[in-house]
């Protein structure tokens, strides 16, 4: 997730977009041309996919039987594969892996409903039903995950033996009042979709990072999760009922879990210096990892001393 698109779907921003973007006329073909129906599944060669009540979700799960279970929760746009380092990282190491798409993203279904906290922790609380995952996990949040695991955790305690976020969305502070669920018109989508913005949007992705150099193609690979149909409507509807997540994280606190942050030092998109004050009155327990020459995705910028953190000291720690 791009420092642009936070900004981007900011509450006030549509109207800024409406004024600022291409006329829009009878000669407007819409980009997102492809279903994820039946075929479309078929056609994706990796991984599995589950019927839960939202819809299909897609997902990767390795070394089943394994005692230590890590779930990857991506961030705000780009689908699971963004913890690919991680995630081989985790099966090289004897580790149980599980990685999924959220709603809206990647090739889970983009169904029309509205996209919240809600949604997403009942589709982890679902996919972890159907894969008859009973033990507790090392639940990992980026970005935008980080709000997911934080409401999940809030809700399910008992479930999470580690709580790990990786330079988390979640801890800004709300203080608008604000009516959920709140709902997005077709306008929205069509502005947003004629907008600049929208049209560089997959090259902002590398904005993510402190140093693009090392990952060419990065954005290229985004531009494919762009033509799945209800991807800006589930975009827009993420941004846009992002509710305040104190209580929850308070809570957390108290629960006596675990908790451990990653920051990519130079992160420019979600900026420790602006949420610190929060992170440690909320979580005070959290242990802070600042990771040096890395921005948004420290994980996959500094994936050895990130991986060295977080299985030797924090995963293997934890269960000797």
């Amino acid at each position: 997730m791009t420092k642009f698109i936070y900004q981007l779907f900011s509450f006030f921003l549509f109207l800024l977009v409406s004024c600022t973007s291409k006329e829009k006329g009878v000669d407007f073909i819409d980009p997102e041309t492809i279903e994820k129906d039946a075929d479309f599944r078929k056609s994706i060669s990796s991984g599995q996919f589950v019927k839960l009540t939202a819809g299909n979700t897609y997902y990767e799960y390795e070394n089943k039987n394994a005692d230590t279970l890590l779930v990857m929760v991506h961030g705000f746009s780009v689908p699971g594969y963004i913890w690919d380092s991680t995630y081989h990282a985790a099966v090289s190491r004897g580790y149980g892996a599980l990685r999924y798409d959220v709603y809206g993203r990647g090739y889970s279904d983009n169904p029309d409903v509205v996209y919240d906290v809600a949604l997403y922790t009942s589709q982890l609380k679902e996919l972890l039903q159907a894969l008859n995952i009973n033990k507790k996990i090392n639940l990992m949040g980026l970005s935008y995950g980080g709000r997911t695991i934080s409401a999940f955790a809030f809700q399910y305690p008992d479930r999470i033996q580690n709580l790990i976020y990786v330079d988390p969305a979640g801890f800004e502070t709300i203080t608008e009042a604000i009516n959920y669920p709140v709902m997005v018109t077709e306008e929205e989508i069509k502005t947003f979709k004629q907008s600049e913005n929208y049209s560089t949007m997959a090259q902002g992705q590398l904005g993510d990072f402190y140093d693009s150099a090392p990952f060419t193609g990065w954005d290229k690979k985004y531009e494919t999760m762009m033509k799945f149909k209800g991807f800006v409507h589930a975009l827009i509807s993420t941004r846009k009922n992002s509710s305040s997540l104190e209580n929850e994280q308070k809570q957390i606190a108290l629960s006596g879990i675990p908790v451990y942050c990653f920051w990519g030092e130079h992160d420019t998109v979600v900026k420790l210096e602006a949420v610190k004050a929060n992170l440690n009155d909320r979580l005070p327990k959290v242990q802070l990892f600042v990771i040096p020459k890395a921005g948004h995705l420290p994980h996959m910028e500094q994936s050895g001393l990130f991986n060295k953190i977080l299985f030797d000291q924090i995963i293997k720690g934890q269960s000797q």
